[in-house]
């Protein structure tokens, strides 16, 4: 077990090992130029969250939920404390829940040979440096710059769902969270959105019936996620006013409103925060959808839906709600699924590529060439045996991305009333019944996903552009176009040379994940946040944390960057 952790007295980095024999946790001190040690025996407390004298003197609240005190007695018989920060909460977690069992000799055998063999097998002098913000380094920081996402935001923040103070963003901007986390997935509900971090942990934000919290809440807040030890988050979803996660075991946790069942509790009784969901197969999920109030779960094949029954959404030939996941028997070998307001697309790969949909029909977005709404899987004739790489479904249209010959297709069908689907006449009761290609799409781009939101949509090429088409009553198409609905799919330039790596939908507002990248000098004339311009005296700061530019003023503040693994305080 080994990580390189913050030791705080004066703030530095080392790398922190058990010892082979379990007994002791051992560290490099450069100081004293020799290995330094604190026996488990000596340890006499824990405590957690930054509450010695130590912390006081150099407080961190971004970092309070990564920190804890050791409580030992020295060779000296004197009493002090290790106060260290953790890089991530899974760095957290294994500290604190291991040193803890180790004091209660607790720790199963298996975990102890583990540890052991790890410990080992550690070579500290060759481990790999620690970053610094020098122009020695600034490769180095360069790359863990790219290994780290940041999310572009804009459309509707009614309650908060968008991030930031203003009540809609009409161009993407960077979504600003407190402490250092990498994000690895984001997805958008009706008035929230969740965010997942590549440490497993997650955050929320947005309308309070959906999020569990008494409140509205405008930023990114952290929750408590109770899972099953030994578990990490991999992936998230929103519905209209529910969640679900699915971990690297295989299990769903829900949590939001359930008035529908759509937590799959066997209950209507809404949960303000992650509870597990029970199936009655012993079945490895790997892949988990929300509907408005509806949820899907897929495993070794099979497709387990819940929640509100209407339009036949659930798939099982009524319109029946279901308290609890109950499997879709007319479907096998289903590989994907995409659940869209009252409809679902699922696809499968063997024996042969098959696309079905069902529930919801109103516009034709279920593409079966009419408006009759299906209560189980029918097939799309269009898809067969074409390669699916990427589907989406709004509140009443679909998205889908074939793949063949090195080149994509994108097809639409459904409503069009807004331009959603960049095809054709588009208003008031315009639609599309049979799915087909989008012209602005399929001219030498290759699209390698797409995402839909109520009424709208956007597209990520593998040049790295994204596209949208749609309603932009609330900026949600992200083109600071004064035009409240686009038909035809068009570049986010704001985005260019982004590299976008992801994008997500929610009821009014749009996500796009990138990589971290710093802001060229000459790009910027003023200040990002006090606005002031530039001059021979007030000169170009970078925050190494968000890679923005700032007067000196605005960027006075310097923190250590746990995640880049900066070493010191930065700018």
């Amino acid at each position: 077990c080994s990580s390189c952790l913050v030791k705080l007295g004066r703030p530095k980095w080392r790398k922190f090992r058990l010892s082979s024999d379990m007994k002791s946790i051992e560290w490099i001190s450069r100081d004293k130029g020799k290995d330094t040690k604190v026996e488990i025996s000596k340890i006499s407390k824990i405590t957690f969250g930054q509450k010695t004298q130590k912390f006081q003197r150099l407080s961190r609240s971004d970092v309070d939920n990564r920190s804890f005190s050791l409580w030992y007695t020295d060779r000296e018989g004197k009493s002090d404390t290790l106060d260290l920060v953790c890089a991530t909460d899974l760095q957290y977690k294994t500290w604190t829940t291991t040193i803890s069992k180790l004091k209660r000799r607790s720790v199963p055998k298996s975990i102890i040979d583990s540890l052991a063999n790890t410990s080992n097998n550690l070579n500290l002098s060759a481990g790999p440096d620690l970053l610094a913000a020098s122009t020695k380094h600034f490769n180095k920081y360069e790359q863990a710059l790219q290994d780290v996402n940041v999310i572009y935001r804009f459309g509707s923040n009614t309650w908060g769902q968008l991030g930031g103070k203003n009540k809609m963003e009409k161009s993407p901007v960077l979504l600003h969270i407190q402490g250092s986390y990498d994000i690895n997935e984001i997805d958008g509900g009706w008035s929230h959105s969740l965010l997942l971090m590549s440490d497993g942990s997650l955050a929320q934000m947005g309308r309070k019936i959906a999020t569990g919290f008494d409140h509205d809440v405008s930023s990114p807040v952290l929750i408590d996620v109770n899972l099953v030890e030994g578990s990490v988050t991999e992936q998230a979803s929103c519905g209209r006013s529910h969640n679900a996660i699915g971990t690297d075991d295989g299990k769903v946790y829900t949590w939001g409103n359930n008035f529908f069942g759509q937590l799959g509790h066997g209950d209507r009784m809404d949960r303000k925060t992650p509870m597990i969901v029970e199936l009655k197969t012993q079945v490895m999920i790997r892949d988990i959808a929300c509907g408005y109030d509806f949820t899907c779960a897929l495993g070794d094949c099979q497709l387990f839906t819940w929640g509100s029954g209407k339009y036949g959404v659930l798939g099982h030939g009524d319109e029946k709600d279901r308290l609890s996941p109950c499997l879709i028997e007319d479907l096998d070998s289903i590989t994907g699924m995409a659940c869209g307001g009252h409809h679902v697309l699922a696809w499968s790969r063997k024996p042969a590529e098959l696309v079905y949909s069902w529930g919801l029909n109103s516009s034709g977005q279920l593409g079966h060439g009419n408006s009759k709404s299906a209560f189980s899987p029918r097939l799309i004739p269009t898809f067969s045996n074409k390669h699916i790489i990427s589907v989406a479904c709004g509140a009443g249209h679909s998205l889908a991305v074939t793949f063949t010959n090195e080149s994509s297709l994108t097809y639409a069908c459904g409503s069009n009333a807004f331009g959603q689907l960049a095809l054709g006449q588009c208003g008031q009761g315009a639609k599309v019944l049979t799915p087909m290609a989008i012209p602005s799409l399929s001219t030498g781009l290759r699209i390698q996903e797409v995402a839909c939101g109520s009424m709208h949509s956007l597209a990520r090429s593998e040049s790295g552009e994204v596209f949208s088409s749609g309603c932009n009553a609330f900026g949600q198409l992200g083109l600071e176009t004064k035009d409240r609905f686009l038909n035809r799919f068009t570049a986010i330039t704001s985005l260019k040379d982004k590299n976008p790596r992801a994008i997500a939908c929610g009821g009014m507002h749009s996500f796009v994940m990138c990589p971290k990248k710093w802001i060229k000098d000459e790009e910027v004339t003023n200040c990002m946040k006090c606005k002031a311009v530039f001059t021979f005296m007030r000169r170009k700061h970078h925050c190494r944390n968000c890679c923005l530019i700032f007067c000196n003023e605005c960027s006075s503040k310097r923190i250590a960057i746990l995640h880049l693994k900066l070493k010191g305080p930065q700018r």
